[in-house]
């Protein structure tokens, strides 16, 4: 029988290809920390993670790209909250520039 901790994420073991190609561990908390900052109220966080979260466990995948995670983040974004959506949205924008 496999025991999970609380503490850690059911997808310790995906890698994120990031656009220069290197690879990183998922982490909830990059995703948690960018959505608080475009304006996400923190009662909303945990059903945005979760989402993004059984979203990428259906794909069934070892790795998953970022722009991939990026763009399912804003999808779940507009049907939470509009005004994080649209920052986010400006975010990701101006910083692909």
């Amino acid at each position: 029988m496999l025991i999970h901790s609380t503490t850690m994420s059911p997808l310790m073991n995906i890698e994120v290809i990031k656009r220069d190609g290197s690879k990183e561990p998922f982490s909830s908390d990059k995703i948690r920390r960018v959505v608080m900052a475009a304006g996400l109220p923190s009662t909303k966080v945990p059903t945005l993670i979760d989402a993004i979260e059984s979203w990428i466990q259906t794909l069934e995948v070892t790795e998953v790209n970022s722009l991939a995670i990026r763009d399912k983040v804003h999808e779940e974004l507009v049907k939470l909250d509009p005004y994080a959506s649209n920052m986010y949205g400006w975010y990701q924008k101006t910083k692909d520039k």
